[in-house]
């Protein structure tokens, strides 16, 4: 430090202070956003309650199954299974614990003076923030195997896998940070569904994306094109072809809509989407796709012939 300050001309004093000034920064930075609970104050006040939530966490009252790693598991995969899944006494220790934490750092960071922050104030709610991603870290390591598990669900044959699961892996931390855990239910309850949530949206963006208009069918939406036809004629005629597609499909509710696009390959270069596809797109069975399908073909066709009436 005695170097650096000389190389910069600046005084001890003034590298120390700019140090203690980074570090307030970042403290003011951190997310300590928690789910609060009634109990915060009585545990803050009762320092044999507070030692009882701040305690490191309790050894299962019998052993916990560990099952090993399918054959052929990739180094990551394998990884996971040397991660014992917590008991529901350990889970709610650890939720606890870490919301509490959060509860106090923020509670010191709100009596942080700016201008001139102690010292020691800064020092503990670093201390504290340590013990918030520790804690953090070893409630997202023990689920991370039930990110695994949904992602296996919801893979196509061309999809990335670890790609999935790397979404899967930000849905969980964000379980984490969001979970209530003064309620009943067990943590991998909750991530699951918000797992499964973030999946059908990323699907649903990426069938979007995927989807541009191309005709379904050159008999239902193709004419034969004149080699000698002017190119404006050509424009106009596609684009008159394209309104009445248009108009056809606004018959539909978007969930139709969404189906009869990727099942007949209307939008985009890709090849139609398959009943089982569309599915795990949106997470209902095959046969209710092919249900709403029918439905739609049926709005489908008494739009066409109204329109053909019209003319």
């Amino acid at each position: 430090m005695v170097c650096n300050a000389r190389e910069r001309n600046r005084s001890k004093a003034s590298v120390r202070r700019i140090l203690t000034e980074t570090r307030v920064r970042h403290i003011f930075d951190l997310p300590l956003d928690y789910v609060p609970h009634e109990q915060f104050k009585a545990w803050e006040e009762d320092k044999n309650a507070e030692k009882e939530i701040l305690r490191p966490m309790p050894e299962p009252s019998r052993p916990m199954p560990r099952p090993s790693a399918p054959a052929g598991s990739s180094p990551y995969m394998a990884a996971l299974y040397d991660v014992p899944l917590l008991t529901r006494e350990q889970e709610l220790h650890l939720f606890r614990k870490m919301n509490y934490l959060k509860y106090k750092a923020s509670k010191l960071r709100h009596r942080l003076n700016l201008v001139r922050p102690r010292k020691a104030l800064v020092e503990r709610i670093e201390t504290l923030y340590q013990e918030i991603v520790d804690t953090k870290k070893r409630l997202v390591r023990a689920n991370l195997r039930l990110v695994t598990s949904i992602a296996r669900r919801y893979v196509t044959p061309t999809g990335d896998f670890f790609e999935l699961v790397s979404d899967g892996n930000v849905s969980l931390i964000q379980a984490v940070e969001r979970f209530d855990f003064s309620r009943e239910a067990r943590f991998s309850t909750y991530a699951t569904w918000a797992i499964v949530k973030n999946y059908k949206r990323m699907i649903y963006r990426s069938l979007r994306r995927r989807c541009h208009f191309r005709p379904a069918c050159p008999d239902a939406f193709a004419a034969i094109e004149d080699a000698r036809a002017n190119p404006q004629e050509i424009e106009a005629i596609q684009a008159e072809r394209e309104s009445t597609v248009d108009r056809i499909l606004g018959q539909l509710n978007q969930r139709e809509h969404e189906i009869i696009v990727c099942r007949f390959g209307l939008r985009g270069g890709e090849e139609p989407l398959s009943l089982r596809e569309l599915g795990v797109a949106m997470g209902v069975t095959k046969e209710r796709i092919r249900q709403i399908q029918i439905r739609a073909m049926t709005k489908l066709l008494a739009a066409a012939e109204t329109i053909d009436a019209s003319h």
